[in-house]
């Protein structure tokens, strides 16, 4: 090629210097190498995995805090492995761009190469963008596309298929016009204002969209102000719409016990509402107004019906919100009036004894992590104890926490991978038991690049949330049930399968299982002070409910 202009693969390459990408994320793939040979005139550093799924989750959690992040993936095999995690950064408008590689143009087939298969289909369900390039198209041009498209509102991953011959061919000279986004448009907060300036028992309930649009703040503000109780939406979220030590914070909204009583709901920048097994009847049965804002118009309304929607961005509504009320606030009277309503209560948590157990032994387990925040990051994947970690939490500021709402396990130890490289500061990765089995993979990253990442396991051997489902069928069986005891196949693993702690201790990693009698607190301590030579772990008693 000399001579002969840059190549594809040195556009991309170009493309990434130019917008400041220190790091990238992959594993190799024989069709990505005039990438990966070309990456060496750089300072850009490919971040070794050993398997799609942490390619992405990494790419997914670097650019929750850089605002963009890199995932090359290896054609069609690595496009499925990487779908999970697609489906996890889709959930939650990651600003993650793919990179797949693909047999060249010309001898593209019916699956009759290696590995070859038609992969826009495949990622297309959870991406914003998904196109192939082929032979003459213009690498730079549509990389440039893809991370407009990415970084919009709403943005979200995308998904570029690379042929061969794009990469290795002169890339053609091509001129077009870049857009850039404009500010949003000021939104119509007026019926809203008016329902919350004259409520009795106001609620605000939160989505990650209020934390990563930049409304949090104002929200607060809102809340601190008018004497308006805030909940998240649920406990699997991308982020906190409001710190979880303000002083209006209610934790999720089921924990909350404010749902059922709240006469004015607003709900800003949720999906309205996330659930694992959609509950019969209908939400905020006594609301006579419930207002739900999004700045995507397809989650408007997508699970449940509301009685006025508005598809704008939550953090401009929420300032103009402010602004409204603050022209035409409630009287102070009333604001007293909300004194009741807006103090803190005790959680609300699902009945049955075997739940109680299992609950006490989360929040008995993250309580030492109540400071965690201001300490560095928050990946959180502890599935069922999410609603205790974020309850436990004491900061005034919850820019550092992150999860995510896909549910999809195996996420949170690729994440924080990649939150460790963004931010430079030490990650506090809170694990189920369960989510840990899935994410495995990413430890051998963690150990490689020798991260400061603390992990925490809440041990419930095995998948807790499983059982009690299968609980709740053999009782809704009844006396039909056949067998009428429960049997926890592939869900108990207090015998099933190696042992958690060598598992971990096979990637390199020190790890220490704490026992029932252990000072909590002390073992954290000393695994946070121990993450600034390289990644330790914390197995974390929470115990199975029937021990």
């Amino acid at each position: 090629m000399t001579g002969l202009g840059k190549t594809g693969a040195e556009e991309i390459v170009e493309f990434l210097v130019d917008h400041g990408y220190q790091h990238i994320f992959g594993l190799p793939g024989s069709q990505l190498v005039s990438i990966f040979h070309t990456l060496q005139r750089t300072e850009i550093e490919l971040v070794p995995t050993i398997h799609e799924s942490v390619t992405v989750a990494a790419a997914d959690g670097y650019a929750r805090v850089k605002g963009s992040g890199i995932a090359l993936v290896y054609m069609l095999p690595g496009t499925a492995n990487a779908l999970a995690n697609l489906y996890n950064a889709a959930r939650d408008d990651s600003s993650v761009i793919i990179i797949a590689s693909q047999q060249l143009s010309t001898a593209r087939t019916e699956l009759g190469a290696y590995c070859e298969g038609d992969t826009v289909p495949l990622a297309k369900p959870f991406v914003r963008l998904a196109h192939e390039l082929t032979k003459g198209a213009s690498a730079r041009n549509w990389l440039e596309h893809a991370k407009r498209v990415a970084e919009g509102t709403p943005g979200g991953p995308v998904f570029l298929s690379v042929c061969e011959d794009v990469m290795l061919d002169p890339a053609p000279v091509l001129e077009e016009r870049r857009s850039t986004h404009g500010a949003p448009g000021v939104p119509d907060v007026a019926a809203v204002a008016e329902q919350l300036r004259t409520a009795q028992r106001p609620l605000i309930v939160v989505g990650g969209q209020v934390r990563r649009l930049g409304g949090a703040e104002a929200v607060e503000r809102i809340a601190e102000r008018f004497n308006i109780p805030v909940a998240y939406e649920g406990t699997l979220i991308d982020a906190l719409g409001i710190a979880p030590g303000h002083s209006h914070c209610r934790a999720n909204l089921a924990m909350s016990g404010l749902e059922p009583d709240a006469d004015v709901v607003l709900l800003l920048g949720t999906r309205a509402i996330t659930e694992a097994s959609p509950r019969r009847g209908a939400y905020f049965p006594n609301a006579r107004f419930v207002a739900q804002v999004n700045i995507d118009p397809a989650r408007l309304e997508s699970m449940r019906r509301f009685d006025w929607v508005s598809a704008s961005d939550p953090a401009a509504f929420a300032k103009t919100l402010l602004e409204a009320m603050e022209a035409s606030p409630p009287t102070e009277a009333l604001i007293r009036v909300r004194d009741d309503w807006a103090a803190p209560r005790p959680p609300v948590l699902r009945p049955g004894a075997a739940l109680a157990k299992l609950f006490a032994g989360f929040a008995r387990c993250v309580e030492p992590l109540h400071d965690a925040l201001d300490r560095g990051w928050i990946v959180d994947e502890s599935v069922m104890g999410a609603g205790f970690v974020q309850k436990a939490l004491k900061s005034k500021d919850g820019r550092r926490y992150m999860g995510t709402n896909g549910s999809s396990l195996g996420w949170a130890t690729g994440a924080a991978v990649g939150v460790a490289l963004a931010s430079g500061e030490p990650v506090t990765c809170i694990l189920g038991d369960g989510s840990l089995r899935f994410g495995m993979a990413a430890l051998w990253t963690i150990k490689t690049m020798n991260l400061p990442i603390t992990l925490i396991i809440l041990d419930n051997h095995g998948y807790a949330s499983t059982r009690n489902y299968e609980r709740n069928y053999v009782e809704a069986l009844g006396p039909s049930a056949n067998p009428q005891k429960v049997g926890y196949l592939n869900m108990d693993m207090r015998t099933l399968g190696p042992d958690m702690k060598d598992m971990i201790e096979g990637f390199g990693i020190p790890c220490r299982r704490v026992g029932e009698g252990d000072d909590l607190r002390a073992a954290v301590e000393q695994a946070w002070a121990a993450s600034a030579n390289g990644p330790n772990a914390l197995i974390m008693p929470v115990g199975f409910e029937y021990e």
